[in-house]
């Protein structure tokens, strides 16, 4: 077996189907505390006011390969409890390095970044990568929904994303 040969057939593959009917995700690298000004308060969990915060890099499109999503299971009642979505993304190595993600095969860089999907941001909680065959194939990810306008106080946060609405699925597959 040549894992040369397996991975171009794993990748060829994979570009088949998400032409046929992939998504794609906003992904916002996290700009490390220190560096470019960035202030950010260790104790409260937030920016310090007027210097800083957590702050992220424009975003990157990247194509994915599946997303799947879970809807909060408890109740949103009045007494404050906020529903959460968490999702689950699954995505190949070679098009997050296409797409300029900054060192996709080491997941601690990327433990703080944030992505847009659907209309909504998540920050990432799970970040794995998959699949040897001589070079990294996959990569898979858990972001938890996060309220931008509620939980980054004083944080400039991710570049706001205007929301398009595009039919689901792209299109359908071709019947052959």
């Amino acid at each position: 077996m040549d894992p040369r040969r397996e991975l171009t057939h794993i990748r060829k593959n994979y570009r088949q189907y998400h032409r046929t009917i992939g998504e794609f995700i906003v992904w916002f690298p996290y700009i490390k505390t220190g560096t470019d000004g960035v202030v950010y308060d260790d104790i409260y969990d937030e920016g310090n006011y007027l210097t800083g915060g957590k702050t992220y890099e424009t975003g990157i499109s990247v194509p994915v390969l599946m997303i799947t999503e879970t809807e909060d299971t408890k109740r949103a009642i009045p007494e404050g409890r906020q529903p959460v979505q968490v999702v689950n993304v699954v995505m190949s190595i070679e098009d997050m390095r296409t797409a300029g993600v900054p060192e996709p095969f080491e997941y601690q860089r990327h433990l703080n970044d944030m992505f847009f999907y659907d209309a909504r941001y998540y920050s990432v909680s799970m970040y794995r990568v998959r699949g040897r065959a001589k070079d990294d194939v996959l990569v898979v990810v858990e972001g938890l929904e996060v309220y931008i306008d509620q939980e980054m106080v004083n944080d400039p946060g991710p570049m706001p994303m205007a929301v398009q609405s595009h039919p689901w699925p792209a299109n359908f597959p071709i019947l052959t």
